[in-house]
Formats: structure tokens, sequence, C-alpha cells
């Protein structure tokens, strides 16, 4: 198997880097937000080690927040193809062999380990998911030991001064799947190796498996952990509905850090709550479901209940005027919409949903939009009007979904405000029976 020389800087890679990076942080995402990049070392061999919630998603949230070009570590299975293989090597990403693969692939692991060992003594970055598997829930698994292995195996390599680190790093999406949604990548704190080499040498497996416990531990600090995944939606829920008051007790004012920092809270104190209090843990999560169950029969998100701002009317004639932009925006776009759907619409696993969109908002709508200028072109016979439809219809496309959006918040408002006063009455007291738990 040839891995080919992923350790040197790629021009080809840069420019492509750059290319994707402008649409990942311009227009897939509405808000990208990197915290902790200081921590990184730049002159020892670096591991990063994120927790892994959504796919090809989780890689490009890691590559995109420096700029270098990191060394990724892949199940293989996505390697089956030949050309696929050839292109994915091209992008610095390498197999990892499992025992589903076949016991007699596994012994490759050992061709991968060693050309990781090689990226690392260049004082390359590798980044590995410790979790081997996506979960859709905001929850860490058990981690795999294949990121502590070549830690280890460097170190041991190189008389046990090769000084790795590895990087505990928190991934998080406010929603997985929708366009325009947001994302926060957390770095945490280096973890050096010191202090286990004298374990290490008496018993490498032990010394391991302790150091993989405390790896999981620091990783669920930097990302959201909610442990228990049989109240999971619950636990989702009160993150939004406490968020407001949770900033307010930790007096700090609302930014990406700082909800992370109220979100992690908020799980916290309803992790006390359960094993201090657990009549009251009941109590609060039956509100909830009964919460959650009036939010999903109006088909409204829990922002609507509290909101006080806004006038429907205006709402109503802000839409009417952009009515003239969201047909112009929806019927050139309509392609770029609902293609992807399409494809999607087949997949067992929606977490590659989103990652499935990002390819089409990079390779395939550049080229649908170049083929709608070309028909334009030979309508108009003016190349001017169709270099204008080629810059503008992706301009308008968003604008149009931002029209969409607000024409689907101000519906959920309409239906919340059609409530009878007593059913808006109770459903409010609710929530606020839900905060006064919380507090």
């Amino acid at each position: 198997m040839k891995l080919g020389k992923v350790e040197k800087q790629s021009t080809f890679y840069a420019i492509l880097k750059a290319y994707a990076k402008f649409f990942h942080d311009n227009f897939f995402y509405k808000e990208v937000t990197h915290i902790g990049t200081e921590n990184i070392p730049k002159d020892k061999p670096v591991l990063i080690a994120p927790n892994h919630q959504n796919a090809l998603m989780d890689a490009l949230a890691v590559i995109f927040s420096q700029d270098i070009q990191p060394v990724f570590l892949a199940r293989s299975d996505i390697f089956q193809n030949p050309i696929l293989a050839k292109i994915l090597f091209k992008f610095k990403i390498l197999p990892v062999f499992r025992i589903r693969d076949g016991k007699e692939k596994l012994k490759l692991n050992d061709l991968i380990y060693a050309k990781t060992i090689e990226v690392l003594e260049k004082h390359r970055q590798v980044a590995i998911f410790p979790e081997a598997q996506h979960i859709d829930k905001k929850h860490v698994r058990q981690l795999k030991k294949g990121i502590q292995r070549i830690a280890f195996m460097l170190e041991e390599k190189n008389n046990f001064n090769a000084n790795v680190c590895i990087i505990p790093t928190g991934i998080y999406y406010s929603n997985y799947w929708n366009f325009r949604s947001k994302l926060v990548v957390k770095f945490g704190k280096p973890i050096y190796l010191n202090e286990y080499f004298e374990d290490y040498k008496k018993d490498p497996a032990r010394t391991i498996v302790k150091f993989t416990e405390m790896l999981h531990n620091r990783l669920k600090e930097e990302a959201i952990h909610i442990s228990d995944l049989n109240y999971h939606d619950e636990y989702d829920l009160l993150r939004d509905i406490n968020e407001k008051q949770m900033l307010e007790e930790l007096s700090l004012k609302l930014n990406p850090e700082n909800k992370l920092k109220a979100d992690k809270a908020t799980i916290k104190k309803i992790d006390n709550l359960k094993e201090n209090k657990n009549d009251i843990f009941l109590s609060l999560i039956d509100k909830v479901k009964k919460y959650s169950a009036y939010l999903k029969e109006l088909n409204i998100k829990d922002w609507v209940v509290t909101n006080k701002k806004s006038n429907l009317f205006l709402r109503f004639i802000l839409l009417f005027l952009s009515l003239p932009i969201f047909i112009y925006g929806f019927i050139n776009n309509a392609i770029v919409y609902f293609l992807p759907n399409i494809v999607t619409s087949k997949f067992e696993d929606k977490q590659f949903t989103s990652s499935v969109v990002y390819v089409f908002v990079i390779l395939i709508n550049p080229i649908i939009y170049l083929l709608q200028s070309i028909v334009v072109l030979l309508i108009f016979k003016s190349w001017i009007i169709a270099l204008i439809y080629f810059i503008t219809t992706p301009i308008m496309g968003l604008l149009a979904f931002s029209i969409h959006r607000y024409f689907v918040k101000t519906m959920a408002i309409l239906r919340f405000s059609k409530l009878n006063e007593s059913k808006k009455q109770e459903i409010k007291n609710l929530r606020k029976e839900i905060l006064e738990i919380l507090k």
C-alpha cells in the first residue's frame, strides 16, 4: 500500500483548502468560532483528539481552524474504491483497519502507524477521532486506543524524549443538519505523557487503559457531554430553556464561548439534581417532557414562548415586500435547493447529510450555476448579462433562504399567538416552573 508523502506541504492542498474554507466559514455556516488555538504547540509533535458527531464536517472543522495541513486517520472502509483512495491520500487522509475489515488487514496498521509516527517526528499535526465512530448525540463515547498507542509508540521509539502532546478538542454544532447553523471548535490544554512513562515501561497495556480514562474525561470537559442517553433530549432542551438564566447566573454576556460555558453548567446542574435529589430530577424531567410535547404539537421552538418583541403585522409587511426577491432566488436556485435533499433522503445514517450538502456547495452547485448561466447567455446573447446572472444567483439564493427562514419563524409566532390566553399561560407557567427548579 503506497501512502505517498503525506508529511510534505502540498500546493494543491493549500489551494483547495483556501477555496473550501471560504465557503465553509462564510456560506455553509452562519457563524464559526475557534477557541483555544493558542493551546496548540508549534514546535512539538501534536495529536489532535476531537469528539466525533458529524461525519466529514468534524474533520473539516479541525482542518479549517488552523493555517496548517494536518494528516487525518480515518476508517478504512471509505478507501475501498481505488480512485477515492487516491483522492483521500492526496487530502492527507490515511486508513485505519478494524477487526471487522478482516484479521489479515489488521497487520496493515503497522505500516499506517509507522507513517503516522514519521509525520509526528517532523512536528506535523495528526488528527484522530478517538471514539472511532460518530454519534448524533451530545455525548462522548468510550474511546478506542489508537491515538494513545501511537503517542506511546512515538515516545518509546525516541527514548521517551519526543515530547508529544495530545490536544483534547470539542466540536459543537447548533444543528447537525441545517444549512447556516453555528459551529464552535474548542481546543483544550495539551496533555503530555511524562507522568506515565515509568508505569508504561513496567506495564504498557495497563498504562494505556489508565491514560485512556484520563483522556476520556478531558475530552468530556471540552465537548458538550450528556452522560445519560435515556434523557438526552430532555437535557438538550433544558440547555435552550435555561440559557439566559444560566448566563445571568454566571455573569456572562451571550457569545459562542459563553454559551458553551452556560450549556455545560446547565448539564452539570441537572446531573447534580439527578445524583442528589432524584425525586426533584424526575419531576423536572416530567415537566420537560410535557413542555416538549407542547412545542412539538405547535411545531415551534422554545424561543417562541418567550418572544415579546415581534410585531406580526410588520413581519408580514416585510415578507410581502421581499416576495419578488424570494421568487427570483427560489426559481433560479430550485435545483440547488432540492437536489441534495433527493440524494440524502436515501441515507440510513443522517449524520452524512451535512457532509453531502457541503460537497454540493463547493463542487456541484458552481457547475449548476455555470450551466444555468450558459442557458442565459444563449437566450440573451450577452456575456455581461450571463456574468451578472452567474455572480448574483448564489447571493439571491442565500437571500431567498433567509427569507424562507424568516417566514418559518413568523408562522411559528403566529401559531402560538392564536392560542387562547389560558393555553398560552399554561405553557408559559410550565416553562417558568422548569426554570424555578433549575434555580
